[in-house]
């Protein structure tokens, strides 16, 4: 075997030595001038992982030396990495680029444009470990630029490529430089060596460990944005979404699983467009020789892949997965799979692609024009003509949710004046509309309709994303007449608020999404911030103003600091964050308690600690570093679990557990133990809430049993994957009962609460009625889809708990709140734990608090 691996490898290099012939065995008449990736490089693609500055330096190369290619910077990553998109088309396109691009926009409602060139993209790397992808566009692109062929010149003439090479540049690095520092000579195929193994977190993710192939749907961050506002403005009819699977595996293609296809698309492109590609790619890998597969896994349904955005627009996109090398040669169930041999796969597809969307240019564009066609109808039709929302509590929060909306040009219009819908009152200048009746009329059903048609019970991934339950804001349907009011066109701002010095004290309402920023950064400049577990009724500026529970409180005496020192930090603080810092004139209120309570509790700054590394999520944990650094400006100590032994737990407040398998012995958990009983504060999620509970670090509470009952009903062994997948919750959204009185729900003004829920922790509402934070309702299902087992499970479950553990507590999310980054209207639960925590005394029946 081992002398096969060398003749193999030796037997691969040779072959790449001749790159164009072993990439592009048909290529002729190729122009010398433009150097090939190797030639610039100094090495054989595929002999190593390709840096991303060397990636834009090649591009670069390619515009310098190329009237065919030009460059267009979109902007950077979190570890300013930059990101690029090549377009590439004849001369003659080049000169007339954005003639092109405006008529091509045109088109989706006429036929007056047809003529002009098809636009399609090209897409790589969106998860950094899968790298073969961002090789094969360097070759892709240097063949397009370099290739004098007829049917070369044919495509630039009839089509603008664009041509994204590196979707996610910081994940891409992380992986080449684990790949590139591994690398043996001769090489090690075997899949037990380090090469082949990333340590945690691995360079799937981006700089925050989020998975950028979920993100088109929701823009949280810079790469996604960055390429929303390219794809927009050019709406391409073609897209591709390069990746990579297990290295068992052949290559897959579109066709997709059909009964995974999103029923809201119109048809045509699932009956049509994608058999019809599928005929192009096979032919393609048959000529290569290369093994495949379709139509077995993968879904469209949800619209934030790369390979699925496209669709709610009328285009095309396609996925391609091809097994991974995981390195640069690596032993399978097979023959050895080298890294040149998963770059020529991607190569070929990429090349398929292009051949096939020019030959079916007129059914892509019929496409197109019909989708319009029926999303127009379809808003004609619908009984809902409009949908109004906004938070008139909290501005922040709509104008982010404004925000997402906008990034996938959906019409919003502002609210003139107050509009009563549905029981309800949405406030002029507070609120917005958005029409049913406009193009995007697809993507306005996705971010507002909290369910769709299913044909099928198992999901990749989520099976309900609506965008609105998401931030919990406060929506109705219009079914009448209305008024657009102003459209909104640009990015929305919270404006700086005004500061009036000289108060007896000022408050923060929690209800805006800011307020936890602004209390952090409070604290870090040594103000004391105090927090109301009552309500109360403040004479402000003339007006009687009602203040919920957890408003924050500054007195300005008993601080640091001279009052007009604490002036300037609290100004600073307030135009920096954008929160209202209320004056109150006095410590004597209209109603509920007066400033001086005692249920007016000084807080405690906190030092939190979360665990991560090697069996945590690093979803998880990447989210709740991202919650803290991007929205609250606030440094989170990220621990690794093989370090923990050594740490010194007295040093911090908090303790985060995100979900994981923690293989502490005894002697650490009662470490854990110890600290809670002194003052500590511990927040677990989902099954590191498990983990709690089973090391007895959460008093009495329990979890839901499994379901243990005998079936003795026989099942076929080819059913298995169907019967137990429906079984999971992939994601779906949840109501749940909160109890806004508690710390944890301080800041929300209705007890109803929608949760989103991926996982199988279920916990049981426990003997303390007091210590039930949220618990879901009787039928709590708002969107999604629930296996009708698990309906019993859930329904009436607990989902966030508390306990006191001596001194200190544990709060319990038996789900998680701060999921993808945009859970906007969950987020406070978990910041409420964050920051709240440490003076919570948890109540016990037949005790009072202290």
């Amino acid at each position: 075997m081992k002398k096969l691996l060398y003749l193999l490898f030796f037997s691969y290099l040779s072959s790449l030595q001749a790159q164009t012939e072993y990439f592009f065995p048909d290529a002729r008449n190729i122009n010398p001038e433009i150097p090939s990736p190797e030639t610039f490089l100094g090495y054989s693609i595929g002999s190593h992982h390709t840096r991303h500055d060397k990636v834009i330096e090649y591009f670069r190369t390619l515009d310098r030396l190329s009237d065919r290619i030009s460059i267009q910077e979109l902007g950077y990553t979190y570890e300013h990495r930059l990101q690029i998109t090549a377009i590439i088309t004849s001369p003659a396109n080049h000169g007339r680029l954005e003639e092109i691009r405006t008529n091509h926009l045109k088109r989706n409602t006429s036929q007056a444009f047809n003529h002009e060139p098809l636009v399609i993209q090209l897409g790589y790397n969106v998860h950094g470990n899968e790298p073969s992808s961002t090789e094969a566009a360097m070759l892709t692109a240097w063949y397009l630029v370099a290739s004098n062929s007829p049917e070369t010149q044919n495509w630039l003439n009839n089509l603008v490529i664009l041509m994204d090479p590196v979707y996610n540049p910081d994940g891409r690095d992380r992986h080449t430089h684990w790949a590139n520092m591994h690398k043996a000579n001769p090489p090690v195929a075997d899949p037990a060596d380090r090469e082949h193994n990333e340590v945690w977190p691995g360079g799937r993710t981006n700089h925050y460990w989020f998975d950028l192939n979920r993100d088109w749907f929701l823009g949280i961050h810079p790469e996604s944005r960055n390429r929303l506002r390219f794809f927009h403005q050019w709406r391409p009819y073609v897209m591709t979404d390069h990746h990579e699977m297990g290295t068992n595996s052949t290559f897959y293609f579109d066709p997709g699983k059909n009964s995974s296809n999103n029923p809201l698309v119109p048809s045509f492109l699932y009956e049509h467009i994608y058999p019809l590609f599928g005929e192009h790619f096979a032919r393609a890998m048959n000529q290569i020789g290369s093994q495949y597969f379709t139509k077995e896994v993968f879904d469209k349904l949800y619209p934030g892949y790369g390979s699925s955005y496209v669709n709610f627009y009328g285009g095309a996109g396609f996925l391609f997965e091809q097994a991974s090398s995981r390195g640069h040669i690596q032993e399978t169930s097979a023959l050895p799979l080298t890294f040149a041999f998963t770059i020529r796969n991607q190569v070929t597809a990429s090349i398929a692609t292009i051949r096939a969307s020019l030959a079916e240019r007129d059914k892509l564009i019929k496409m197109r024009h019909q989708f319009y066609q029926a999303m127009a109808a379809q808003a004609k039709a619908s009984v809902v003509k409009a949908y109004v929302f906004g938070d008139a509590n909290d501005i922040s929060r709509t104008y982010a949710f404004v925000n997402t909306l906008r990034l996938h040009g959906i019409e919003v219009y502002s609210v003139q004046k107050d509009l009563a819908v549905a029981g309800k009152t949405f406030a002029a200048g507070r609120s917005f509309i958005v029409p049913t009746s406009q193009e995007n009329y697809l993507m306005v059903r996705c971010a507002f309709e909290k369910d769709i048609p299913y044909t099928d019970s198992v999901f990749y991934d989520a099976s309900t994303w609506s965008l609105v339950y998401a931030f919990n804001m406060p929506f109705a349907e219009i079914r009448g007449a209305f008024e657009k009011g102003n459209p909104v066109v640009s990015e929305l701002e919270k404006p700086e608020p005004p500061f009036t010095p000289g108060a007896y004290a000022y408050l923060i309402d929690l209800a805006d999404y800011r307020a936890h920023q602004a209390l952090y950064h409070l604290q870090a400049a040594d103000v004391i911030v105090k927090v109301s577990f009552k309500p109360f009724t403040a004479r402000i500026a003339g007006k009687d103003r009602y203040f919920g529970y957890g408003t924050l409180v500054i007195p300005v005496a008993g601080q640091h600091m001279e009052a007009s020192v604490l002036n300037k930090v609290l100004e600073k603080v307030s135009r920096e964050t954008r929160t209202e810092m209320i004056s109150a004139e006095t410590g004597l209120n209209i109603k509920g308690i007066d400033l001086g309570s005692n249920d007016v509790v000084p807080l405690k700054k906190i030092k939190p600690l979360m665990l991560v590394g090697a069996g945590v999520s690093a979803y998880e944990a990447g989210e709740v570093w991202h919650l803290l650094d991007q929205r609250i400006g606030m440094p989170v100590t990220k621990a690794d679990v093989s370090y923990f032994n050594r740490i010194n737990l007295h040093n911090y407040t908090t303790l985060i557990m995100v979900s994981g398998s923690y293989a502490f012995d005894k002697p650490t958990i009662d470490k854990i133990k110890a600290w809670l009983q002194q003052g500590g504060t511990l927040i677990t999620l989902k099954t590191a809430t498990e983990w709690a509970i089973k090391q007895g670090l959460a008093g009495q509470h329990k979890l839901v049993t499994a379901d243990t009952l005998y079936r003795a009903k026989r099942l076929n062994f080819e059913d298995a994957r169907a019967t137990e997948g429906s079984r999971q919750i992939g994601g779906s959204i949840f109501e749940v009962d909160l109890d806004i009185t508690s710390p944890i729900g301080f800041g929300y003004t209705s007890r109803t609460l929608p949760v989103y829920r991926n996982g199988s922790t279920f916990l049981q509402p426990g003997k303390n009625p007091y210590a039930i934070v949220a618990q879901y309702t009787e039928k709590p299902l708002i969107g999604g889809y629930l296996h009708p087992q698990n309906q019993g499970k859930i329904s009436r479950s607990a989902a966030i708990l508390m306990h006191r553990e001596g001194q200190g507590r544990v709060i319990l999310f038996a789900d998680n709140p701060n999921f993808r980054g945009y859970w906007y209207g969950t987020n406070k639960l978990f910041l409420n734990a964050l920051f709240l925590g440490p003076v919570i005394n948890v109540p016990m029946p037949g005790n009072t608090m202290e």
